[in-house]
């Protein structure tokens, strides 16, 4: 016996039931706070990235205003709101998760590299200086 059902058993606990069996299914939601203006969903990690820092400033954004997930995290997301969604994925994947996010999508990129072209890059700051009205109002 391990320590584990040694403790149980002390306690009269001979069978333990989980609360939330879907959890170890992987259907665990990830609650967003309403305070999230904008969540981006990126495989990789750019959240140090001065691209990144830059793009917060502008749009009037803190650490504490935007989430930054990955496509698995993304598909279970529930929000009560409704923040921006910045799609940094593939093809594929994006395809994958459109049908939860499709109203929020605000930005999509295929790969954080795409940014690195002064095109792509000079697109999104365009297409972001529209919302950064839309973000300002959700302060009030």
């Amino acid at each position: 016996m391990n320590r584990r059902d040694l403790l149980l058993n002390e306690m009269g606990i001979s069978q333990w039931v989980l609360a939330k069996p879907q959890v170890l299914k992987g259907n665990a939601q990830i609650r967003l706070d309403k305070k999230i203006k904008l969540v981006v969903i990126c495989e990789e990690d750019h959240q140090n990235s001065h691209f990144f820092a830059d793009l917060l400033r502008a749009l009037g954004l803190q650490k504490s205003d935007y989430s930054w997930v990955d496509s698995e995290q993304s598909q279970r997301l529930v929000f009560e709101h409704s923040p921006l969604v910045w799609k940094i994925l593939g093809e594929e994947q994006a395809v994958k998760i459109a049908k939860n996010i499709a109203n929020q999508t605000a930005w999509e990129n295929n790969s954080w590299q795409d940014l690195a072209q002064s095109q792509k890059k000079r697109k999104l700051w365009q297409q972001m200086e529209a919302f950064s009205a839309q973000l300002e109002k959700t302060d009030d």
